[in-house]
């Protein structure tokens, strides 16, 4: 079978745009208010970026970080017409939708942006929707690299998006989840997440370029049903689905050095994993988390986090989360201390869990062969 490499990434969220974003602090990044009934509630919107936008303007967010992607892979126009499009959001292109007075049935298009992707860059005219609530992004990941990996293509564009919404913000602080003070994964005075929206793209092939750093090894994906909005708190089901994800990478627990935490900061959530963690773990690997600072992206997390990670490992950064400095004593887990441990790891677990009890783990190994 053939191996899979992340051979370009690019993302923007409110981290800013990948390329440019030389620090990930979450000192800099913007937390606005955004009304709801019958008030307002925190938010992370882009980087610079209007939070209302109409299809178009989703569009041409989606362009520019596609466009980013297939310049850095140099992709001639033969290679671009046998690419296939995989794309996983949570409310895909839901607040600039209209639906139709006249119609007897309205029917939303959800293959609708990856429809029009494909056509604007001349890519393959198969591409794929996913929408598994926060997992959609990672789910489209996984289900590339097996196509990839079984000979199916040579190159698969994985994109993750999610853009403000209502209907989201409405939805998530119905259930007394979103946070009136911050983001503090794995904090023991964590009290909520903060929603964001943002785009991130992945290029996979079956061949390592001069910038490659990271080979996806496998992963797993499956739905717990304990409950239609968290896991099982014991952490069962999570480390169910990271057993069969090592298993499917080829590597077991004791070779994972890096874990990319889901840590949404919502009570239930962090305690799920954490003891997910402590159960699969005799020593727990270092760890690293995103949403302190480009808020839960939602479907988009798990592309978005892994383009992230991968500029962190390409520029020697280390991500600086202020509060877990100030709480050293009121982590449950704590966070990598150094750039150096992360560039350093071989193996990592990327932790994605979604509503519906759909848990996803990916693993990455890091090529230490390409620049």
């Amino acid at each position: 079978m053939n191996q899979v490499y992340i051979i370009a990434s690019s993302s923007h969220s409110a981290a800013g745009v990948q390329q440019y974003c030389d620090a990930i602090d979450d000192q800099k990044v913007q937390v606005v208010n955004v009304a709801k009934a019958p008030d307002s509630t925190l938010y992370f919107p882009m980087k610079d970026i209007v939070l209302k936008k109409s299809y178009d303007d989703m569009f041409d967010l989606l362009s520019t970080q596609v466009e980013h992607v297939i310049s850095q892979a140099k992709l001639s126009a033969t290679e671009r017409a046998n690419t296939v499009l995989f794309l996983g959001s949570t409310s895909l292109d839901i607040d600039a939708v209209t639906p139709n007075g006249s119609e007897n049935i309205w029917l939303s298009r959800t293959d609708k942006m990856s429809h029009d992707l494909a056509k604007r860059f001349g890519l393959s005219d198969l591409h794929y929707t996913f929408n598994t609530a926060c997992t959609s992004s990672a789910n489209a990941l996984m289900y590339a690299g097996k196509m990839i990996k079984h000979g199916k293509m040579a190159h698969a564009l994985v994109i993750g998006c999610e853009f403000y919404n209502q209907l989201s913000i409405e939805g998530f602080d119905s259930l007394d989840l979103i946070s009136s003070t911050g983001v503090r994964p794995f904090s023991n005075s964590r009290d909520g997440l903060i929603l964001g929206e943002g785009v991130g793209v992945v290029l996979l092939s079956n061949a390592p370029s001069g910038n490659t750093c990271l080979a996806l090894l496998g992963g797993y994906s499956s739905c717990d049903d304990h409950s239609l909005t968290i896991t099982d708190e014991s952490g069962a089901h999570i480390v169910e689905v990271v057993e069969k994800a090592l298993t499917n990478a080829n590597i077991s627990a004791s070779d994972i050095d890096l874990v990319k935490i889901h840590g949404t900061a919502s009570e239930k959530s962090d305690l799920s994993e954490y003891n997910a963690l402590q159960l699969l773990f005799a020593n727990t690997p270092n760890i690293i988390g995103f949403k302190s600072f480009l808020g839960h992206t939602l479907g988009a997390c798990g592309v978005i986090e892994i383009a992230l990670l991968a500029h962190v490992i390409q520029n020697d950064l280390l991500p600086h989360c202020q509060y877990q400095h100030n709480e050293c004593n009121g982590l449950i887990m704590p966070f990598v201390t150094s750039s150096a441990a992360i560039t350093q790891s071989s193996y990592m677990l990327l932790n994605h869990f979604g509503f519906g009890g759909n848990n996803a783990a990916i693993i990455l190994k890091r090529v230490h062969e390409c620049g």
